[in-house]
């Protein structure tokens, strides 16, 4: 196992979208990707899919932690409209199996992003204009 220097903490944030087959689907999660990049320069932001595409979470964090020993904190951010199976049940699931094998991590995952005041707010300004 490669040697965990904590020195100077970093913090990786992954946006963790559904997945889809079609790459037409995956551009508009590519894009928000690029405009957090680009609104917050100085932050590692990753993408990842839970199913049917790839990176899959396994394969971002493995990534992360090859390539940057200071990573100290995952935040992973679903990029869904509401909670259910996915958020309730497989992505803890797959957290608490991450934690296992890199337990020098510390794996937050915030809430979807659907129960979010802001994305409702901008919902309901789309559809009711």
């Amino acid at each position: 196992m490669k040697e965990h220097n904590t020195s100077r903490s970093v913090t990786a944030d992954i946006l963790l979208a559904h997945g889809s087959r079609d790459a037409m689907w995956r551009k508009s999660f590519e894009n928000l990707l690029e405009k957090s990049r680009i609104k917050s320069p100085n932050k590692k932001f990753r993408l990842c899919y839970l199913e049917l595409c790839k990176p899959n979470l396994n394969e971002v964090i493995e990534e992360l932690t090859e390539n940057n020993s200071k990573i100290t904190t995952i935040i992973i951010h679903p990029i869904f409209l509401s909670a259910g199976v996915h958020f309730n049940k497989d992505i803890r699931t797959m957290v608490i199996d991450l934690q296992s094998i890199y337990p020098y991590l510390k794996f937050k995952i915030n809430d979807v992003v659907g129960n979010n005041t802001i994305v409702s707010d901008a919902i309901i300004k789309v559809v009711s204009s």
